[in-house]
């Protein structure tokens, strides 16, 4: 486990470990959220998940979250959404290369060989997408981050270069000091600080990215001793598969092609994102198409989408999930049944029928109890508020 501090450059002094106050922020690919005390800040008629997502309109306004969100559809160009994907990457790495593949944004290369968005507002970094989010949300819940100490969570396969990006994106938000928590020992944390066991399962499909981690829990510092992951496997790659599954299907019932311009058929993934979510709470939900491409004909209409087709379109995303899952219980050298524990993360396991999955390879029911939308910022606000934890994973400490 690696939990590391960044400072302000005027601090010339070690930050005392025992603080009082302090957040745990999970900022995510699609959302981000930031706890304290084991609760997430309540944002005012918001919610408690701001959207990692910053618009820069017409106007010269910077908008953040929701309302920056909204702006997708219409304006995608200066609508920067999951911008952890490239946060800290190379130039010239996978990384940036497949980002250019998926999303219609227009990359320059920074001075100290990173990758940033060209906007009308200017060339803005991912770390400064990163910043403008968590103080969206900090200011959206009346939360002064002035004398506060934060932990971020990282996913374990982020490098050096990664996590210092995340840690000064949050840095910038004015916090007192930044640390690092790796996300699964951060999930663990969140399900274990009032019980014990060996082996757990970390099982976290985000927005973005999915990762797998085997957390030994039998003592302090919880280790991750297996770990794997794809970036490009997440909820954003379910919205682009049901996308191009309506894009299929109006092409051959209405021979009109929504894939042929990439600012349509971002609208599109960001129409069957919408539909997805409302299958969460119903069996079927609709896509119009007029509505994705306004010159489309009117005979295109809308195209239905069932629980069950959404199940059987992302099937092959979540066998690709267990296939990581096999890797990592191999690099641990441990079985699915001596897992005592699953633990779920990340919004996208509200997939229909995934639970079932899960438990069918690991042979046990999955943990989710908390909130996957909340649980790795619930568990790095306990990394940052007890200092017995603390103490014990932080090495600068």
């Amino acid at each position: 486990m690696d939990l590391h501090t960044v400072r302000p450059k005027s601090a010339g002094r070690r930050v005392p470990v025992r603080r009082q106050k302090t957040v745990g922020i999970d900022l995510g690919t699609t959302n981000t959220v930031v706890a304290r005390n084991f609760e997430a800040l309540p944002m005012e008629g918001q919610g408690t998940v701001m959207p990692s997502a910053v618009a820069y309109p017409p106007s010269g306004a910077t908008l953040v979250g929701q309302a920056a969100r909204r702006r997708r559809a219409m304006d995608p160009q200066n609508t920067v959404l999951s911008a952890k994907r490239i946060i800290g990457a190379r130039w010239h790495s996978s990384y940036t290369a497949q980002f250019r593949e998926h999303y219609p944004y227009d990359l320059v290369e920074t001075a100290d060989g990173g990758a940033a968005f060209k906007t009308r507002a200017g060339v803005v970094s991912p770390i400064d997408t990163g910043a403008t989010v968590v103080s969206g949300l900090c200011t959206a819940a009346r939360f002064p981050t002035t004398d506060v100490h934060a932990v971020v969570t990282a996913p374990v396969a982020f490098d050096d270069r990664r996590r210092d990006a995340t840690a000064l994106a949050v840095s910038r938000a004015s916090f007192a000091s930044v640390r690092i928590v790796e996300e699964p020992v951060a999930t663990a944390l969140a399900y274990l600080h009032r019980s014990s066991l060996k082996y757990a399962f970390v099982y976290d499909l985000g927005g973005g990215t999915f990762d797998a981690a085997v957390v030994d829990c039998s003592r302090y510092p919880f280790r991750v001793v297996g770990h794997g992951g794809d970036p490009y496997l997440g909820g954003d790659d379910v919205d682009r598969t049901i996308a191009l599954h309506v894009a299929d299907r109006t092409l051959a019932r209405d021979g009109w092609d929504l894939t042929n311009d990439a600012v349509t058929f971002d609208r599109l993934v960001h129409a069957c994102e919408m539909a997805k979510c409302e299958l969460g709470g119903s069996e079927r939900a609709a896509v119009a198409i007029s509505a994705v491409d306004p010159a489309a004909p009117e005979s295109c209409g809308v195209i239905p989408i069932t629980r069950d087709e959404v199940q059987q379109l992302t099937l092959d995303l979540v066998r690709r999930t267990f296939g990581i899952c096999d890797q990592v219980l191999a690099e641990a050298g441990i079985r699915a049944r001596d897992i005592e524990a699953v633990f779920l993360a990340g919004g996208s396991t509200l997939l229909p029928g995934l639970r079932g999955y899960i438990e069918q390879y690991f042979g046990k029911r999955p943990r989710f109890d908390l909130d996957p939308m909340h649980v790795v910022s619930l568990g790095a606000s306990l990394a940052a508020a007890r200092p017995g934890v603390s103490e014990l994973l932080d090495p600068c400490a």
